[in-house]
């Protein structure tokens, strides 16, 4: 008995697991998804370092890259449960946001080495 049990409860995680990996209906490529993806990471890195800034600007950052990609907060989240499932793939992708990061962060040390205006960076 405990033998059916332990099948039927496997069973039932496989075909709830099959479907999450269903395309959503409102699909954003994978592109799409990496560049969303790497705007909120900066967003996110600028409102952490302006935390305490006089200037900081009291703008939704979610909501603001919602906008600029057309896209909704429930097909974003579908999308991103979608990808999700698939963590080789998912994974991929966030390797993707952290070299444009990288690239990203290197472009602005040259141009600091240029004007002079070094400051060490964390590692």
């Amino acid at each position: 008995m405990k033998k059916i049990g332990l099948l039927l409860l496997l069973a039932l995680q496989f075909v709830s697991c099959k479907q999450g990996l269903e395309k959503p209906d409102t699909f954003i490529e994978e592109d799409k998804m990496i560049a969303i993806l790497y705007d909120i990471a900066v967003m996110d890195a600028l409102k952490s370092y302006n935390l305490n800034s006089p200037t900081a600007n009291p703008v939704d950052s979610r909501e603001y890259l919602l906008k600029k990609y057309q896209v909704d907060s429930l097909q974003f989240a579908q999308n991103n449960q979608y990808y999700a499932a698939d963590m080789v793939r998912y994974k991929k992708m966030f390797e993707k946001v952290n070299q444009l990061l990288e690239a990203e962060k290197k472009k602005y040390e040259a141009e600091a080495l240029k004007t002079g205006n070094q400051k060490p960076t964390e590692n």
